[in-house]
Order: C-alpha cells, then sequence, then structure tokens
C-alpha cells in the first residue's frame, strides 16, 4: 500500500514459496498520500468480477496519514455564561475538536461489502510521530477493525504492540478459510439499487458466525407500464 493506492508484486498464484519471495518489510517511511484506507478502495475496485472468494489480509497501524483525523465540533459553555446559568440557552460551538476515525473507513467498508470482499487486518505499528501517538493509534485500529467487522472478516492485534510473530493469526486465518461456507438467499429488490441489512443465525449449538453486515442488490426491473 503506497500513495493511496497498490503496487502489485506478485500476481495471484497457487505456488506459495513464489508468494513468500515476493513479500518484502516495508520501506519504514511514509509518502504524501499514505492512507491504508483508499489503498483498500483502489484494491477492490480494480479487482476483476469472478465468482470465487475474494479476502483480503490487510497489514497496517490503520492511521490514516492523508487526511489526517476527521473531526466534529463540541458544545461548550462560554465563561459568562459559566457565571451566569440563566444565559445558557444555547452553547456557543468551540473551535476545540473530538477526534474521530478516518472518514475513508466508512467509504473502504462499503466499497468492500458492495464488490463482496472480506477484508481481515493483523494490527502492525507503522513509522513517525503518529504511530507513537496512543490515541492516533487507537483511532487507526478502530477505522480497521471496523471494515473487518462490518465485511464478515477478523481483525488480529496484541493491544498496540507489535506482535512477536503472525504464525497464531495466520494460523486462525487458515482455520476460518477451512470453514466458510457461500450461502445463497433472494433478496427483494426495491426501486433503487443499495444495500439491505443481512442478519444470519443457526441452530447449531456453540457456533460463531461471521458475515457482511449488508448485501448490494440492483434495483427492480420495472414492469410494462410502470413510470
Amino acid at each position: 500500500m503506497s500513495n493511496a493506492t497498490i503496487q502489485l508484486v506478485q500476481n495471484f498464484t497457487a505456488d506459495h514459496a513464489l508468494v513468500a519471495n515476493a513479500i518484502r518489510l516495508p520501506r519504514g517511511s511514509t509518502s504524501t498520500m499514505d492512507s491504508p484506507y483508499l489503498s483498500l478502495v483502489s484494491l477492490v475496485k480494480a479487482w476483476p468480477q469472478q465468482k470465487v472468494r475474494r479476502e483480503v489480509l490487510m497489514v497496517s497501524d490503520g492511521i490514516d496519514r492523508l487526511r489526517g483525523l476527521g473531526t466534529s465540533g463540541v458544545e461548550i459553555a462560554s465563561p459568562s455564561q459559566l457565571r451566569n446559568p440563566a444565559s445558557m440557552g444555547a452553547f456557543a460551538t468551540s473551535e476545540m475538536t473530538m477526534p474521530s476515525i478516518s472518514i475513508d473507513a466508512d467509504t473502504a467498508s462499503n466499497v468492500s461489502q458492495r464488490y463482496g470482499v472480506i477484508v481481515h487486518s493483523i494490527y502492525s505499528p507503522g513509522v513517525g510521530r503518529l504511530s507513537r501517538n496512543q490515541w492516533e493509534a487507537q483511532l487507526g485500529q478502530s477505522g480497521v477493525s471496523k471494515i473487518a467487522d462490518e465485511t464478515g472478516g477478523e481483525y488480529f492485534a496484541l493491544g498496540l504492540q507489535s506482535p512477536v510473530s503472525f504464525k497464531p493469526y495466520l494460523d486462525r486465518l487458515q482455520k476460518i478459510f477451512n470453514n466458510q461456507y457461500f450461502l445463497v438467499f433472494q433478496a427483494v429488490p426495491k426501486k433503487k439499487e443499495g444495500f439491505q441489512r443481512v442478519k444470519i443465525s443457526t441452530q447449531v449449538e456453540n457456533a460463531d458466525l461471521a458475515a457482511a453486515n449488508n448485501v448490494w442488490v440492483p434495483a427492480a426491473t420495472p414492469k410494462a407500464g410502470d413510470d
């Protein structure tokens, strides 16, 4: 992932050794447009539509270095209002802001669900000042874990620490791959295309299900005589 896009270092193959040889360490530097979310969007939109499982394992700290933190205004009382409670009819909007996860996390989640891609992720600390800030690191984790949860994937993290090894996570991921099912169901189209909420349940005891929150449903085909 780099500059809000991706670098494909190895085409899809069943040759695991070939893939392993292509994997390299990150460069350890930041660019002018670093956004794991926009990189994910770039990958998913460019991925050819195929009748196969499409899943992503993203290793990232989730920090959006392109747009920075999202903000929302915080309403506070002015000193004069605090001295005179009767005048506190409406608080003034302060220039103070409350940081939130990247606005592109929603976009990446929606696009992944739209194209039927399951996103898994492993937390790994990045570089630079932002990666050392606990608050920003937690927001980054929240953004990536949100995408994993909403697309039916898994998120792996050892708090804000760098994992000693990815192997336990990869073993768990392989177990997940070995226990996936392709479900077919009928959705009722509406006048406009869009997401429809999906909730999956089972009568099997002690089962833990993971699935995307939504399914993309095309618009209903107009009938003869409809406007």
